[in-house]
């Protein structure tokens, strides 16, 4: 088995269940376990996705505060929607930690978990299979997840586009900010399933 990351599962396994609360331990080991399965119909890389997978919430215990913290330690640049909803930031601050926590350095895992809360245009085959995997994991109980599943194990995009919608039509229940790289995303997504030469809708 290839060396993704300096720190042994086990341990990962160990720090995690350390930093996160129960249910959200248990969401990430099946978000690993979906993402697998997933690059494993897709073509993927099933250790890259199961890797991700396990790691994508490393930051989901930061309160509003400490995530602000964060992101200036890392010099991330906030726009006014991460700053007045700091609850998204988990995922590119993820994705330093997992460099930093695990020494997970492969360009596409980490590309993966920051971008599997709100996504962002020209998303990759790993991205889009770890932000389905972490909308739609079998322990998801709303409306919507099982059948972001059942597409999932056939066309990605499809699946992809369902979950961002169903996303966005949260956010607009809920009346929260949309952010662009959202809109980005599920625009990019559409145009390429509906407007390509190999359309599929």
């Amino acid at each position: 088995m290839r060396m993704l990351s300096k720190v042994p599962e086990g341990e990962i396994k160990r720090k995690l269940k350390e930093m996160l609360n129960d249910r959200r331990y248990e969401h990430s080991l099946s978000v690993q376990c979906m993402a697998r399965g997933l690059a494993k119909i897709h073509g993927a890389d099933e250790e890259k996705a199961s890797l991700a997978g396990l790691v994508h919430d490393c930051a989901k215990w930061m309160s509003p505060f400490q995530s602000f913290r964060a992101a200036k330690r890392y010099r991330i640049n906030l726009d006014f929607i991460e700053r007045k909803q700091p609850g998204i930031l988990h995922a590119t601050i993820g994705g330093e930690l997992a460099f930093d926590l695990f020494g997970i350095d492969d360009p596409e895992i980490l590309n993966a978990i920051k971008s599997h809360t709100i996504g962002r245009s020209q998303m990759s085959l790993m991205d889009k299979i770890l932000y389905v995997s972490d909308y739609a994991e079998p322990l998801r109980e709303y409306t919507g997840a099982a059948k972001v599943r059942k597409l999932a194990d056939g066309n990605i995009d499809i699946a992809m586009l369902e979950a961002i919608e169903q996303k966005i039509r949260h956010l607009l229940t809920k009346r929260y900010l949309i952010h662009p790289r959202t809109i980005a995303a599920r625009n990019e997504i559409l145009r390429k399933l509906r407007f390509s030469s190999n359309r599929v809708m």
